[in-house]
């Protein structure tokens, strides 16, 4: 009997709001936890052994400009995104403290980040909700429904992963959910990545039916 798939997502935020973490087996919920402290949600994460990690966190900065191409490509797919700065432009604003709050979970996981090649062995990759949720979407030649970003993303989860939410008490967990669900994509070979190999690449769901 195969053993299911187990991929873990991550939200992040700043230095007080912490990481919010949801671990998906076979594609369905099975546990969450929530943390300020890096050394603790990269335990938790690590302990689940799961396949594929997926994190709302720019994997790097940009190596020479205010943006990264990964970022670009979502907005000219008609996605907004954060852009992401050279390391030494994000040091100038504190708006940027929650990319390098993200920064040292990539770090302690020691795991390869998917950079466009594919990787036989447990690895990490980023991901956007926003970005997501577009794409489970457009996978049904829809556009996403109105109404705010909390009841989206519940409904997205609900109809588009038939996944059950009521677990999730924070819109924190549902990004998180989220992600889990763009890294059991990527697990199944169902993604689109956008980016290069110098900027790093936005992984989420192939929206081709």
């Amino acid at each position: 009997m195969t053993s299911p798939k187990i991929t873990v997502g991550i939200d992040v935020g700043g230095i007080k709001k912490g990481f919010h973490a949801v671990v998906n087996h076979a594609g369905q919920y099975h546990g969450h936890f929530q943390s300020t402290k890096p050394d603790e949600v990269v335990a938790w994460a690590l302990s689940q052994k799961p396949s594929v990690i997926a994190i709302d966190a720019p994997s790097m900065f940009s190596q020479n400009g205010r943006s990264r191409k990964a970022e670009r490509d979502l907005v000219n797919n008609g996605m907004r995104c954060f852009y992401t700065p050279t390391r030494d432009l994000a040091k100038e604003s504190h708006f940027y403290d929650w990319v390098f709050n993200g920064e040292l979970i990539y770090k302690k996981l020691e795991l390869p980040i998917f950079m466009g090649n594919k990787i036989n062995s447990p690895c990490v990759i980023e991901t956007f909700p926003h970005a997501i949720q577009i794409s489970l979407w457009a996978r049904h030649g829809q556009s996403c429904p109105e109404g705010s970003k909390s009841s989206i993303r519940r409904k997205t989860l609900a109809i588009h992963a038939n996944y059950e939410t009521k677990q999730l008490g924070s819109i924190d967990f549902i990004d998180a959910a989220l992600c889990a669900v763009s890294a059991d994509y990527f697990a199944n070979n169902q993604f689109k990545a956008y980016g290069c190999h110098q900027d790093g690449f936005i992984v989420l769901p192939d929206h081709a039916i």
